[in-house]
């Protein structure tokens, strides 16, 4: 079969792969979509702190399938198996890891929406157990999980949602999304200020796909028993705490990965989030290629782009 495979560089090459055969549990399924995401692209950098197998493998760790009864799953981070993964004609999976999702979306629809909308969805509902009415910000509400976040936050109840990130037209875009606010923060030298100042006050959750200082000016604003949840480090790797501000809110810092919560409540949020995209209400600008042209899709997320990079099997 033809797939993206590692070969010890960091770069995939379209190529031939072994046929997966199902054994001790495991499920051969036919791929119909894998989205290309950050993850990936550091599995790909360092396979030794992944447990990638010895040798050869093929990239991608999840994605849209076909069972061989022709139900469509979605199988998530810790279904593939061994050297198979998402980026191929046919994959390996562990079915725990996967549920059935609607036919209401398109193949590419649904491999866009998994990562990047279970990590918003789940963030918000699961983790951080948003409460209606509560004062949300977005860190990083630019990319593609946090305008699938400003969306998320409105449908689950919040009462005051504010989008900051350093794209101008993204932060147009999460405002006709429904962010009551926007921050750029190209433009904003006191993080903390502009806070207080969107929020009109504290800020009862913090979703921080950034890090750095923008997440750790936003501990500063938190509310009495506020929340931040991190997920991203695409600002910088660490935060520095401000030790009396988290003693004066008695907050909390979650860390969270969407993976860890039950297979249940992934699967109610993703059916959530397919809806939402059916309808139009969920913002994703995808750039859906042949699985052939991984190496252009990969130079693509490389250089910068912001449209989610699918892959589609061709056989």
């Amino acid at each position: 079969m033809h797939a993206a495979v590692m070969t010890g560089g960091e770069r995939p090459v379209y190529g031939d792969f072994a046929e997966p055969k199902a054994n001790d549990g495991s499920l051969a399924v036919a791929v119909c979509a894998a989205a290309l995401t950050g993850f990936d692209r550091m599995v790909a950098r360092q396979p030794r702190i992944f447990k990638v197998p010895d040798g050869p493998f093929v990239l991608g760790k999840e994605g849209v399938a076909r069972r061989s009864d022709g139900q469509r799953i979605y199988f998530n981070v810790l279904a593939t198996v061994g050297a198979f993964g998402s980026m191929a004609e046919r994959t390996l999976i562990d079915p725990r890891f996967a549920f059935a999702i609607p036919d209401i979306v398109a193949d590419d629809i649904a491999a866009a929406l998994g990562n990047a909308g279970l990590a918003a969805w789940l963030a918000l509902s699961w983790r951080a157990q948003l409460k209606g009415g509560e004062t949300v910000l977005i860190l990083g509400a630019t990319g593609v999980s946090g305008l699938i976040a400003v969306t998320a936050a409105k449908h689950l109840g919040a009462g005051r949602v504010i989008a900051a990130g350093r794209n101008g037209e993204a932060l147009q875009r999460a405002k006709r999304l429904g962010a009551d606010k926007t921050i750029d923060l190209a433009a904003t030298t006191d993080f903390a200020a502009a806070y207080r100042e969107a929020a009109a006050g504290g800020m009862d959750l913090v979703v921080d796909y950034l890090g750095g200082p923008p997440a750790a000016a936003a501990l500063d604003v938190l509310a009495f028993h506020g929340r931040l949840v991190q997920i991203g480090s695409s600002a910088a790797p660490t935060i520095t705490m401000p030790g009396p501000s988290i003693r004066r809110s008695c907050a909390d810092i979650m860390g969270f990965g969407y993976f860890q919560a039950p297979i249940e409540a992934q699967a109610e949020a993703f059916e959530q989030l397919c809806r939402l995209a059916a309808s139009g209400q969920i913002a994703l600008d995808i750039e859906t290629r042949p699985l052939s042209q991984i190496g252009a899709a990969w130079d693509a997320q490389a250089a910068g782009s912001r449209r989610r990079q699918v892959l589609i099997p061709e056989g």
